[in-house]
């Protein structure tokens, strides 16, 4: 069924501008795109042209050919009830660090993409003339379709044939496998019952070392309760019964991702020990079911909950160290803190 994006302008809410004014930590300046006659956001930044370990000058990089500059794309996408601003603490990271060991011998760019999703950040959010909200507009398959939408419009259409793309996610999609944890179905009880929640509020109870900027800067988006359906949309539509969509889509991508080998796709799990929504039990059986013929580094940190992100600078630069060292290779190394589990014979997923 083809997802309609012509929504009548009177039914599209657009966060005004004012509310995204000085958001801490956030400098980015977004690129906008349409789909239908809804505007949607995202972060788009290129780093310098790295080579033999350091970042090159603009004079250093200014006889150099495109085609021959490889470039690293990372496509980072949220999870509820944030938006790209949860990744404010990884993309200079991302843009900017020179991985331990790293012995390259080509010229290699890094560019970031960070997507709203529709209803999230700086993208337009669907509304009904006759009710307060229509929440029924963000279903799993809109969402997914809004990423597929993105990814070919704006990695595969805007990018050169040498390169490599990573996805930075989290939170969707990470309970195949498992029963819905306790605290999982607190919070979407929670949602259930407020549909004015506060978001900011929502970030702030796992993650104690947040500002006041900080907290007001996952408030941006959501300044009225008619801003908010896409927050009270998310948690009923996670595929966590047989019947629900996505449920198909979700098992096709495990039975491709149970397919690739080490030397095709190389993978990095945080685990946040003090997360109450998943939490290590969720996390352990997401690599079981969906890593075990590539292998799998795994790092748990002490401190982090839900939004790992809030804990990214330090984390970010761990993934990057791993990836130089081992690069092309099946192994063992390790660095501090980081375990590498061994390709293995995944286990099948069920719900």
């Amino acid at each position: 069924m083809p997802i309609l994006y012509d929504i009548p302008p009177e039914k599209v809410f657009r966060t005004p501008e004012e509310c995204f004014v000085n958001l801490s930590g956030f400098p980015y300046e977004p690129r906008y795109s349409h789909l239908g006659n809804l505007r949607y956001a995202f972060i788009d930044e290129t780093s310098a042209v790295f080579y033999g370990g350091k970042a090159l000058s603009a004079e250093e990089t200014r006889n150099i050919s495109n085609k021959d500059i490889h470039l690293e794309t990372f496509i980072c996408l949220h999870g509820q009830p944030t938006w790209s601003y949860l990744y404010r603490k990884m993309i200079p990271v991302l843009l900017n660090h020179v991985p331990k060991g790293h012995l390259q011998k080509k010229y290699v760019r890094r560019r970031v993409l960070a997507p709203d999703y529709f209803g999230c950040g700086r993208s337009d959010k669907v509304k009904e003339v006759l009710h307060p909200i229509d929440d029924s507009f963000y279903t799993f398959d809109m969402h997914q379709d809004y990423l597929i939408n993105f990814v070919h419009r704006h990695v595969i259409n805007e990018s050169p044939t040498s390169g490599e793309i990573t996805l930075v996610m989290q939170d969707w999609g990470l309970g195949l496998g498992k029963s819905p944890s306790k605290g999982w179905l607190a919070f979407h009880d929670f949602i259930k019952r407020s549909p004015n929640a506060n978001v900011g509020g929502i970030i702030a109870r796992g993650t104690p070392q947040l500002t006041p900027a900080e907290i007001a800067g996952y408030d941006a988006p959501h300044p009225n309760q008619i801003s908010k359906a896409s927050v009270r949309r998310f948690p009923p539509i996670v595929p966590r019964e047989p019947d629900m969509p996505g449920v198909p889509s979700s098992f096709a991508a495990v039975a491709y991702l149970n397919r690739l080998k080490p030397s095709q796709m190389r993978v990095f799990v945080i685990i946040g020990l003090k997360d109450p929504v998943l939490g290590e039990p969720v996390m352990e059986g997401l690599i079981r079911v969906a890593f075990g013929t590539t292998g799998t580094f795994v790092y748990k940190h002490p401190e982090a909950g839900h939004f790992v992100q809030e804990w990214g600078s330090s984390i970010t630069e761990k993934v990057l160290d791993a990836w130089s060292i081992s690069q092309g290779q099946e192994t063992e190394t390790r660095l501090e803190d980081i375990e590498w589990r061994a390709p293995t014979t995944p286990e099948k997923p069920k719900l």
